[in-house]
C-alpha cells in the first residue's frame, strides 16, 4: 500500500492549524512511518532500528517554510507545479548548499534508477537555476535560458574541424592545435573568438572559479597561436 501510494502524497499534505512544533513532529513522524514501512512492511509493537539516510545540512531545517517546501520537490521529483516569487526568494535565501543538502537526503530516502535519478538532478538545477534567473516559476514546462548568440559574420570562420579542437583548450584543457587550426582562429579575429567563447559560457553552468579558468585559457590559446603557430603537447594549456 505505502508504495502505491508513494512517498511524496504524505510529503504535500497540507497542514493547517498546527504550531511550529506540531508541524514538525507530524513532519518527522510522517518520514518514520515511510522509512518503517519500505523496511519492515509493516510497523508493530517493537520498532526496527530507523534505516540509515542522508541528514540535511545542519541550519537548513526551516530556511524553506513547510508551505513552499512542498512545491519546490513537486517540481523537482515530479515536474509539475508552479514557485510563487516568496517561494524562489526563500529557496535562494536557503542557499545552494540547502538546496541540495534537501533533494539529496529525500534521494536516499528510496530507490531511484539512475535514469529517474538523473532526471531528478537536472530539474533539481534547473529550479535553482529558474529562481535565480525569473524569481518564479510558472507552469511546468519553463522557458529555456537564453544564450548569447555569436556575432553576425563570425559563423563559419573557425571550421567544424577546428571549432572542437580550439575549445577543447579552452573548456576540456585538452588536445592539440595544427598550424592550419591557428590560422583560421587569428583570421577569425579576437572579437570572434570572444564572442565564441561567452556564447559558449552562456549556454551551460560554470562557477566563478570555473570561468575565471576558462577566460585564462581562452587568453592562453590565441596568445600561443599567435606566438607559436601552433599548439603541441608540450605546451598544452593548464
Amino acid at each position: 500500500m505505502v508504495e502505491k501510494i508513494g512517498r511524496f502524497h504524505c510529503f504535500y499534505v497540507k497542514i493547517r492549524g498546527f504550531s511550529t512544533e506540531e508541524t514538525e513532529e507530524i513532519l518527522e513522524r510522517n518520514s518514520k512511518v515511510w522509512n518503517l514501512c519500505k523496511r519492515s512492511g509493516h510497523i508493530g509493537g517493537t520498532q526496527a532500528a530507523p534505516a540509515t539516510i542522508i541528514q540535511p545540512v545542519k541550519g537548513c531545517a526551516g530556511k524553506v517554510t513547510s508551505a513552499c517546501g512542498p512545491k519546490i520537490y513537486e517540481f523537482v521529483f515530479d515536474n509539475s507545479g508552479i514557485l510563487s516569487e516568496k517561494c524562489c526568494e526563500q529557496l535562494l535565501n536557503a542557499g545552494r548548499e540547502c538546496h541540495d543538502s534537501d533533494t539529496n537526503s529525500i534521494l536516499s530516502e528510496r530507490e531511484f534508477s539512475k535514469e529517474e535519478r538523473e532526471e531528478i538532478l537536472a530539474r533539481h538545477s534547473e529550479v535553482w537555476n529558474l529562481c535565480k534567473r525569473s524569481g518564479h516559476i510558472r507552469g511546468t514546462q519553463p522557458v529555456p535560458a537564453p544564450t548569447v548568440q555569436p556575432l553576425t559574420g563570425c559563423a563559419g570562420k573557425v571550421t567544424s574541424a577546428c571549432g572542437p579542437k580550439v575549445y577543447a583548450f579552452v573548456f576540456d584543457k585538452s588536445g592539440v592545435l595544427s598550424e592550419k587550426c591557428c590560422k583560421l582562429l587569428l583570421n577569425a579575429g579576437r572579437q570572434c573568438h570572444d564572442s565564441e567563447t561567452n556564447s559558449i559560457l552562456s549556454e551551460g553552468e560554470f562557477s566563478a572559479e570555473e570561468k575565471k579558468e576558462i577566460m585564462k585559457r581562452h587568453n592562453q590559446v590565441w596568445n600561443l597561436c599567435k606566438k607559436n603557430g601552433h599548439i603541441g603537447k608540450e605546451n598544452t594549456v593548464f
